[in-house]
């Protein structure tokens, strides 16, 4: 699986990598995008998924700091 680590990347930044992140493995899905513990970055992500009308989940539930992002289909 393809995933995106925004671990030291600026809140700025994090909508044009994700959006370019998505596009590029669109047909790859699901995929898995790290945002860490930072709210603002996790609402970032959460903005772009619904914009594309895919569905994210924690990758694990002990972990809310990564998301697997897929169809809202699957």
């Amino acid at each position: 699986m393809e995933y995106l680590d925004l671990h030291n990347t600026s809140h700025a930044d994090a909508e044009i990598l994700i959006e370019n992140f998505i596009f590029k493995n669109y047909k790859k899905l699901p995929i898995e995008i790290i945002t860490g513990n930072s709210l603002t970055m996790i609402n970032i992500l959460k903005k772009i998924v619904e914009n594309n009308n895919l569905r994210m989940s924690a990758s694990h539930l002990n972990n809310l700091g990564s998301y697997i992002i897929n169809n809202k289909i699957n």
